[in-house]
């Protein structure tokens, strides 16, 4: 194995001497980078392209040859989805006419340039369903052109919109323009900025986007994210911006007057708005740590936070989302990491319960405010999603599609055990793995986590990892802190000055594993992408003595220079920022 240079630099930081031997690797056009990035694929691929290499890549190329599906939307009797078939790269959009119709495809980037890289990043469909607006890129950079498809005619409308990365869209209800969110146009900020500066913009049909006149965000922080909903009648529009997973400030936009007001800012809470016929709902974890519904009447939607009333009030587990029909409204809770879905009514009111497996997981629920039908998605650690449709004519779920799955469910356990970590903190872990394991303490053994953002590790099926656990391995995953499984301390217990809570539930995780004859330290492994990427090479840094393989996907691994790149200004907030002492030091 070749040796890489080092560099002699080192920075002085509020007094703290950092040194940064490879910073030279960061320029990614740099002939003697390419030279080294092709040196280390030429030594990875001589350690591990072997027979067991091929072994496992063939049986996953099989086992990913499978149709996946979005859940369909439905519009007037209309449905709009997304289908990956096994021979594809990419999903394609459609439309039916009728459920037994025969789909219309409306966009299909397959083919479209070599390699297959061009996808569709999201898609939003208009009151009507006349139109559709989608958001394509090329090569996975995420800075989507919006495309807009007369769905009638099957014909793409001569405007494009350019810089619009996830965009946030929502189209009036007679179907002539939409509110959309979109990024500064190249050139217009400095370098690595270009995926900041975003906008609330409104288009209308038929007109020159460059002519688009910005409705928020003028002066506003370079690192806002900006979400964007409409009322039914099209003239109140709610703006969500947040520059953190934890708060949020919140506008509302009247369009007869072409005035913004407020309605929540400076409040260390989250909230989200949702326009119904005769109230607006609020959805946040203001003195509700598990989160609640809170609701007003159009004309005292301006008063304080603390004058609205409760629709659906706190409970003991987390409210995770929710969804409206025309007359109910779908809400799933976390307990104890697993997907419940409740029904309410419009005043509150429960009203019912969605019949969902144990161990199993929500996958979105595809409904419209002004439809009584709606779809939804089931999945676990067992089985790939499983989509139902609510039949309006019998009031029951009938399963309309599912993906194939390459296992047999009866073959397999999904265990949740808790653990106590460092500080005394119980976590919960769930452990799957083929019938018959014996408890041996040799058993190799995969430990995934992620622990920030306030993201949840719900049950999942894992189709990559279905060879490792046919042949008798075993996948755990540890539900840690800076996740938001228990709200919003459960997160917070794991960011900032409190992210080596993160680290200690995850190495107690482990040592559970091994307590409990799972596993030992010879036989296991951890994994984790993205923060878990930080997570598992923190881990491995500090208890090397604990782990045999680590696999750090994509990490953030440079916690002094990472704000200096694109996005991740806005990553301050989980782990600090490098020019504060305090925070440089922890």
């Amino acid at each position: 194995m070749f040796q890489t240079k080092k560099e002699n630099i080192v920075d002085d930081i509020n007094g703290i001497k950092i040194p940064d031997p490879y910073r030279w690797l960061e320029n990614a056009q740099d002939p003697e980078v390419k030279d080294w990035i092709q040196q280390q694929n030429e030594h990875m691929e001589a350690v591990l392209k072997n027979d067991t290499f091929h072994t496992f890549s063939n049986e996953l190329a099989t086992n990913l040859k499978v149709s996946s599906y979005s859940n369909p939307i439905p519009v007037f009797g209309r449905y709009f989805y997304t289908e990956r078939k096994p021979d594809e790269d990419q999903a394609v959009l459609y439309v039916k006419d009728g459920l037994k119709s025969e789909p219309v495809e409306l966009f299909n980037p397959n083919g479209k340039r070599k390699g297959n890289t061009v996808t569709i990043d999201y898609w939003v469909v208009s009151y009507t369903g006349a139109y559709v607006a989608y958001g394509i890129s090329e090569g996975g950079d995420e800075m989507s052109t919006i495309y807009i498809k007369n769905t009638i005619t099957n014909q793409e409308l001569s405007e494009h919109i350019i810089h619009c990365r996830f965009s946030s869209v929502s189209w009036l209800p007679d179907d002539t323009g939409f509110f959309y969110t979109r990024n500064a146009r190249p050139g217009t900020v400095p370098k690595n900025e270009e995926h900041l500066h975003g906008k609330l913009f409104f288009h209308k049909l038929g007109t020159n986007p460059d002519d688009d006149e910005p409705i928020f965000g003028a002066g506003r922080p370079k690192d806002d994210m900006i979400h964007v909903s409409m009322s039914p009648d099209g003239m109140y529009v709610g703006v969500q911006a947040s520059q953190n997973w934890s708060q949020n400030e919140l506008y509302i936009f009247e369009r007869a007057t072409n005035t913004l007001k407020p309605i929540v800012t400076g409040v260390v809470s989250k909230f989200s708005v949702t326009f119904l016929d005769d109230k607006v709902l609020l959805y946040t974890d203001y003195k509700a740590n598990n989160f609640r519904v809170l609701w007003a009447r159009y004309e005292d939607m301006y008063e304080p936070v603390d004058e609205w009333k409760e629709l659906i009030s706190e409970r003991p587990v987390l409210l995770n989302t929710f969804r409206c029909t025309k007359s109910k409204i779908l809400v799933e809770y976390l307990v104890n990491v697993c997907s419940e879905v409740f029904i309410f009514d419009h005043d509150g009111r429960e009203i019912g319960k969605i019949p969902l497996p144990p161990y199993s997981s929500l996958a979105k629920i595809s409904s419209r405010r002004n439809e009584e039908e709606f779809f939804y998605g089931v999945e676990s650690f067992l089985f790939p999603k499983i989509i139902y449709r609510y039949d309006l004519a019998t009031a029951t779920y009938v399963e309309c599609q599912r993906i194939e799955s390459p296992i047999r469910p009866s073959d397999y356990n999904i265990r949740q055990e808790w653990y106590v970590s460092k500080d005394g903190t119980k976590v919960p872990m769930f452990i799957f793995y083929k019938k018959g394991l014996q408890l041996n303490g040799s058993n190799p053994t995969l430990l995934y986590g992620y622990g920030g953002f306030n993201n949840n590790l719900s049950p999942a099926f894992m189709r990559n990892w279905v060879p490792w656990t046919e042949r008798g391995g075993v996948f755990a995953v540890a539900n840690i802190r800076g996740g938001g499984e228990f709200g919003d301390t459960w997160h917070k217990g794991g960011i900032k000055m409190n992210k080596q809570n993160t680290f200690d539930d995850f190495i107690a995780a482990a040592e559970y594993l091994i307590s409990q004859k799972y596993t030992d330290t010879s036989h296991l492994g951890i994994i984790g992408g993205s923060n878990g990427g930080l997570l598992v090479a923190a881990v491995g840094v500090q208890r090397p003595d604990l782990f045999t393989a680590i696999c750090s996907r994509v990490p953030l691994t440079d916690m002094v220079r990472f704000p200096k790149f694109g996005i991740a200004v806005r990553w301050m907030h989980e782990y600090g920022n490098p020019e504060v002492p305090e925070d440089l030091k922890n």
